[in-house]
């Protein structure tokens, strides 16, 4: 009888310690700031190459482009979702034109962004330096969008890091030396691989109350056929931009 009691109150003391067990707080949802008005301006700048005959052309473009998250609905599992727009344009004397309608959502342990029927994980609270996830779970990786009229598996291998946490961050277009400057930011690399036939190079960077600030994106595949005709070897040699023959390059940043 003394052995039960004794293992009762074992019980009974395990049951007090869970029931006053300080909660582990869940940080970092101000990297992902969400409400109906909010507004982000930002610069882009992108390379697309594209095949002609001779070679490989590399198209350029600088756009301005703005979001706004302008409504809020609920899907079928009745999860609540922010709707944005997604607006471009070549200068600030152009209006605005539409782009493409986006959902963001934050839940108890991630961040989410849909577009073009895609979704991502765009972060995971809280975040910790170096823990990694796998943003695009939610689709086939190997999945192909066409780019400069080419299909490509652009996320194939992509997967998601925190490299820096709670840091200061500066943004700011590539020529500009006077970035903005913030005191807590987060780094994310999102895709860091390379083999003889692709390069897969991304990152974006969170500020705290604000959100996205930048991203970065160059992306090659090649079969060393326009450069080398078929010399691997020869091809090995040459830096990317030489001897890619589809993929793109996009900068992003924030300008207010």
């Amino acid at each position: 009888m003394r052995h039960l009691t004794g293992i009762l109150g074992l019980l009974m003391f395990l049951a007090c310690e869970r029931e006053t067990a300080t909660p582990i707080a869940i940080t970092g949802y101000e990297y992902f700031p969400l409400s109906i008005g909010r507004e982000w301006h930002y610069g882009l700048d992108s390379i697309v190459l594209r095949p002609e005959i001779g070679g490989i052309r590399f198209d350029s473009v600088r756009l301005q482009a703005r979001e706004i998250l302008v409504d809020t609905l609920r899907d079928l599992e009745d999860q609540l979702w922010y709707r944005g727009e997604r607006y471009d344009r070549r200068s600030d004397t152009l209006p605005w034109r539409f782009r493409q309608t986006f959902l963001l959502r934050t839940e108890t342990t991630r961040a989410l962004r849909q577009a073009d029927n895609l979704t991502f994980v765009k972060l995971i609270f809280s975040p910790r330096e170096g823990e990694r996830w796998n943003a695009q779970a939610a689709f086939d990786e190997y999945r192909e969008i066409e780019i400069g009229g080419q299909p490509m598996a652009v996320y194939a291998g992509w997967r998601s890091r925190y490299r820096e946490v709670d840091g200061p961050v500066s943004v700011g277009p590539p020529e500009d030396s006077t970035a903005q400057a913030f005191t807590k930011g987060l780094r994310v690399d999102l895709a860091d691989e390379e083999s003889a036939i692709d390069y897969r190079r991304a990152w974006e960077v969170y500020v705290a109350d604000i959100g996205l600030v930048y991203r970065y994106i160059e992306v090659y595949d090649t079969q060393c056929n326009a450069c080398c005709n078929l010399d691997f070897d020869q091809c090995a040699d040459l830096p990317w931009r030489e001897k890619a023959e589809r993929g793109f390059i996009l900068r992003q940043w924030l300008t207010q």
